[in-house]
């Protein structure tokens, strides 16, 4: 089974010093003032009619606004205490924010998917969309990179460590290298091991 390609951005929030439900209810208050855009609805839905082709999508479809989601075992165990930001928006739209950095919404798992230039109006729809989330919370880049690799060079240091994401950055750049090819420059199958995005492209 290949790696899921997940999609990490950088943020300005402070876990350490601020009560995490002042956060929570900045975060939940800034993603409300930003609809979700039409074309990313629909990326949406069609992602979950691929994950659940014979699924009653109704309840997911019914969500309208961004709320605050607790696992389980934190409702039950009061003591547990909040590490990060978990928001469920529209449509089942998933934000999760840790101390050291946001793991933005996954709606294209493989790599072959999000740098093939024939799908190049839908990964332009999403990495406009990234790039407003990521501004909302003082960002201003993203990596996507698959998880294997992730678990295997994100640095194992304190969770609220703000450097932890620009020192995996490094470790990157330092066993890849760098490339100044775009998104779409590459061969089929000839996909970067990474590709840090700070989104110069996109104007609005």
């Amino acid at each position: 089974m290949l790696p899921v390609l997940e999609f990490y951005a950088n943020h300005t929030l402070d876990f350490e010093t601020t009560d995490i439900n002042k956060l929570e209810y900045q975060v939940i208050t800034e993603l409300r003032k930003i609809p979700i855009p039409d074309d990313i609805h629909v990326i949406l839905l069609d992602t979950l009619r691929l994950q659940f082709p014979s699924g009653d999508l109704s309840v997911i479809a019914s969500i309208e606004n961004w709320s605050l989601f607790s696992p389980p075992e934190m409702i039950v165990n009061k003591k547990i205490s909040k590490t990060h930001i978990t928001a469920i928006g529209s449509t089942g739209i998933r934000l999760v924010i840790k101390p050291q950095y946001i793991l933005l919404p996954s709606l294209i798992y493989e790599r072959v998917d999000w740098y093939s230039p024939q799908n190049k109006e839908k990964v332009q729809s999403l990495r406009s969309y990234y790039k407003t989330l990521i501004s909302l919370f003082g960002g201003d880049h993203a990596v996507y990179v698959d998880e294997k690799i992730f678990n295997k060079y994100f640095p194992s240091t304190s969770i609220y460590d703000k450097s932890a994401l620009t020192t995996f950055e490094q470790s990157l750049i330092t066993r890849y290298g760098t490339s100044t090819k775009t998104l779409y420059d590459y061969s089929h199958g000839k996909y970067p091991k990474y590709y840090i995005d700070h989104f110069t492209d996109i104007r609005k």
